[in-house]
């Protein structure tokens, strides 16, 4: 095995990529200039996971064409994927300026707003994609934002590995008067809770309903001793909406525990939540880029983007203590 130590450039940023296990690579980046500087150029090298190349051709597309809105926002959309949402936000906001598609870009901007926790911006987004429910969550919540209750500097809790590929795992999570057993989510964003449980409605504060079931917030989240306030929810009572094999329960989307740089051990059945949601620089561990967006979680494995549904990402992350470094774009495997 040899480590590979690839640099990639970003604002105020640089990302280390270490790579020592042989089912974790990232492709070898030709030039920039072979490649050109468009923005479907520098899409089809991140798709075939050109990592690197990919970055440097979006940068400098936006840097030749300053001024214009769909490699400023193809830049954003990027960006935001791999963890600098800040910096994502105002590159979209600026496509828009520029004489972007309103639409296109609102429906990049509210994910990420959400994800920052920027209610007062997603309140007034041009050309919302939001449904008038949650539009109405959405005003409560500038006015009523998240708080996290994070007693100690980290919380360890206790978690069943899945290894089908249906989710991360279980974890008991407390609602309102009762206690649930939660499966951890990568391709759903907030608590959304399917089937008998979504009838019962305390402990969530409701806003109305849409094509896709009842708005709500969850008053109080509790993960042992950690508590966060109004996490946004969803409750499904028909079974027709769910995907196939998740008709009924509760699933809470991994964007929940992104901004606490969870640990997975899947050897000693326990999840570490950070208070301070950093990973050190120095913390050892192969380290795989990996997107998080509207579409969930996907990692570069073997060259190839793959979800945790995938069966080769299924067992990795069921047996192999992992966390989760979104702000950097990357999951460090030990």
């Amino acid at each position: 095995m040899r480590d590979l130590d690839v640099r990639q450039s970003g604002p105020r940023r640089t990302i280390l990529f270490c790579c020592t296990l042989a089912t974790l690579t990232i492709v070898p980046a030709p030039a920039v200039a072979q490649w050109g500087t468009t923005v479907a150029q520098a899409d089809s090298l991140l798709a075939s996971g050109h990592v690197s190349t990919a970055e440097s051709v979006y940068y400098a597309t936006s840097s030749a064409r300053p001024r214009d809105a769909v490699a400023r926002a193809a830049l954003g959309r990027y960006l935001a994927s791999r963890g600098a949402l800040r910096i994502g936000a105002v590159l979209l906001e600026e496509a828009r300026l520029f004489g972007g598609d309103s639409a296109s870009i609102a429906r990049s901007l509210a994910p990420i707003y959400g994800s920052l926790g920027d209610y007062r911006a997603l309140a007034v987004l041009p050309a919302s994609p939001l449904s008038p429910a949650e539009q109405s969550r959405t005003r409560w919540l500038v006015t009523h934002a998240p708080v996290l209750e994070f007693p100690d500097s980290a919380a360890r809790l206790p978690y069943k590995p899945i290894t089908d590929g249906s989710g991360i795992g279980t974890l008991s999570i407390g609602i309102g008067d009762r206690v649930v057993d939660a499966v951890v989510d990568a391709s759903i964003s907030g608590v959304v809770v399917r089937g008998r449980q979504a009838r019962r409605r305390s402990g969530f504060r409701v806003f109305g309903e849409d094509s896709s079931g009842v708005v709500a917030v969850v008053s109080e989240l509790h993960l042992g001793d950690v508590i966060l306030s109004n996490v946004t929810a969803r409750l499904e009572t028909d079974s027709a909406r769910a995907p196939q094999g998740k008709v009924s329960g509760v699933f809470m989307g991994l964007d929940v525990l992104r901004r606490l740089a969870p640990t997975f051990d899947p050897v000693a059945d326990t999840i570490t939540l950070r208070r301070s949601g950093q990973v050190g620089q120095s913390t050892v561990g192969t380290r795989a880029p990996m997107l998080l967006d509207a579409r969930g979680l996907r990692i570069l494995i073997d060259g190839k983007w793959e979800s945790p549904a995938s069966r080769a990402t299924g067992q990795l992350l069921s047996t192999r203590r992992w966390i989760l470094d979104a702000r950097r774009g990357t999951i460090i495997i030990q």
